[in-house]
């Protein structure tokens, strides 16, 4: 069944999903490191913007690294807030996190207010539109600190060899696909929505055009090669990971 991005994420089968206790993993500590090191000579990381929080599986981790002050958590569907309230009132956060529905194209209404934005959860991959994304990008430049630090993951073109096949293939193409070569149903839980699969080019692309600097991305295979570890695309997703700042 086709589904449209809101529509899929207000599925009570793909909240459940999500609704997982989770901790960070080893490429968004070592994002989080990052953006901490980053930003160290012109502050500390306090009040942090995370966009597609979903049922908010990566706030709790995300404040026990940082001990923000404050936390705007929003996503697209509501009923994915509903559930991500009730785990901040059970993680003790609820406090210092507020949470809003709403398209992340459309929060473009505060001006300099965050050390750090996040785009976990591979977000970015269910926004189809390049020119929604570079919007989004572009929000998330403005609403930060002079300085401040974006981190994120995307799905990544190049993974598993049908993967890759099917994004070289549909490039062989790109005169006739355009902007939609990077596009590839994603199929979870009986229902089929689109996602774009970025290339490292074409993030880097994304990330300059919303005028942000010190760009670093990294494929999940050249993280591992950096830390000594043997990745297998056969099995892996291989999504890219970036780091930028304002």
């Amino acid at each position: 069944m086709q589904v449209e991005n809101k529509e899929f994420w207000e599925k009570y089968n793909v909240i459940i999903s999500q609704d997982i206790a989770k901790k960070s993993s080893d490429f968004e500590i070592f994002m989080m490191e990052k953006a901490k090191e980053i930003y160290a000579n012109f502050g500390s990381i306090k009040k942090i913007k995370i966009f597609g929080c979903g049922t908010g599986r990566e706030i709790e981790s995300i404040a026990e690294f940082y001990h923000p002050t404050q936390m705007v958590a929003s996503d697209i569907a509501e009923n994915m807030i509903i559930k991500c309230n009730e785990n901040l009132k059970l993680w003790k956060l609820d406090a210092c996190t507020e949470t809003l529905t709403i398209d992340a194209k459309d929060y473009n209404k505060v001006l300099k207010e965050y050390d750090l934005v996040t785009f976990f959860n591979s977000m970015m991959t269910y926004v189809i539109a390049k020119k929604d994304r570079i919007t989004i990008f572009k929000n998330a430049h403005k609403i930060l600190k002079n300085n401040g630090v974006v981190v994120g993951t995307v799905h990544n073109q190049e993974g598993t060899f049908l993967k890759t096949s099917f994004f070289k293939f549909r490039n062989l193409f790109s005169f006739y696909y355009g902007e939609s070569a990077g596009i590839r149903d994603i199929n979870f839980h009986g229902f089929i929505l689109k996602g774009y699969y970025y290339t490292k080019k074409d993030l880097l692309n994304d990330l300059q055009l919303a005028s942000f600097r010190n760009i670093e991305i990294y494929s999940l295979e050249e993280y591992n090669q950096l830390k000594n570890i043997k990745y297998n695309r056969k099995k892996g997703y291989n999504n890219l990971i970036f780091i930028a700042q304002k």
